[in-house]
């Protein structure tokens, strides 16, 4: 039933990446074939309209200009809508790895920032957004600690961090020392993760415990 459920969520998003915004399902029904021993599944769908990209607009940013952040997004007016690779653009959670618009705040110090997509206008079948920006202050790593290490000293460990005290926070740093601390060889890379301890906007401060 798990699999089923997340199968029409999937319907429902590859139409979402292929313009049609309002896409639903109205009704599935699953039946079983007592002689065969099987189910059938009839989904019955509401596509509705085909959507475009409109204008994208960016509020409320100062440390990287329009241009800069409209590169970084890559995409541009007249381009089939596609609500996935948008929120991806924006923040895409499914990568350490990924190359968005909030990984670029935050590789820069500003752990604090949020940015918010808002559907500004739909006229027709085109969609104008507002790309919503909130950049907070900047913020510095503080007290970093390593526990339940009783494989090697300390020391071992330590010199291995990107993360020192009073460096400008950058989540970068953070995936990377995972990294160079999962490749001493002493721990499961998979176990091994930085918790985020006395987050302080006022302050600018963010300890790390791995």
């Amino acid at each position: 039933k798990e699999k089923y459920e997340e199968d029409l969520t999937n319907v429902i998003s590859k139409y979402k990446e292929k313009g049609y915004r309002d896409a639903r399902i109205l009704s599935d029904t699953v039946i079983y074939d007592k002689e065969k021993n099987k189910l059938g599944i009839n989904v019955k769908l509401e596509e509705g309209r085909k959507y475009y990209f409109g204008d994208i607009r960016f509020l409320g940013n100062s440390i990287y200009t329009e241009d800069v952040l409209k590169r970084k997004l890559g995409i541009n007016r007249g381009d089939v809508y596609n609500g996935i690779l948008l929120q991806k653009r924006i923040a895409d959670n499914s990568s350490p790895d990924a190359d968005d618009i909030t990984k670029l705040y935050q590789n820069n110090g500003y752990l604090f920032s949020t940015i918010n997509t808002v559907e500004v206008k739909t006229e027709n079948d085109t969609i104008d957004f507002e790309i919503r920006i909130s950049e907070g202050p900047l913020a510095y790593f503080n007290k970093i600690t390593v526990v339940g290490n009783d494989r090697t000293n300390d020391h071992v460990i330590y010199r291995e961090l990107l993360t020192k005290p009073g460096r400008k926070y950058s989540k970068d740093a953070l995936v990377r020392t995972v990294r160079e601390i999962g490749q001493l060889g002493f721990f499961d890379p998979e176990a091994i993760e930085p918790k985020f301890k006395n987050v302080d906007a006022a302050a600018g401060t963010v300890d790390i415990e791995y």
